[in-house]
């Protein structure tokens, strides 16, 4: 299983996104966490519309940040 954050600089919310990729990386070891900066350089991934965005296994389960539980419980639910 993975999760991917999709973040860009100069985005608000994104510092946050970042803290709670590395804290779902510390809660969930056997998960690979991914943080990826939009910089121009390369495309957004298509379900992206929004920064932050939280994808876990490519499908969107949070447009912004979301709750520390909220996201713990959307990885234990893809985990069943």
């Amino acid at each position: 299983m993975h999760l991917d954050v999709v973040v860009k600089p100069n985005c608000p919310s994104c510092d946050e996104a970042r803290r709670l990729a590395r804290e779902a990386g510390e809660r969930f070891p056997d998960l690979r966490v991914r943080v990826i900066e939009l910089d121009g350089r390369a495309p957004a991934p298509a379900s992206v519309v929004a920064t932050p965005t939280y994808l876990l296994d490519g499908r969107v389960v949070s447009l912004g940040n979301p709750g520390v539980e909220q996201l713990a419980r959307a990885i234990r639910s893809r985990r069943r």
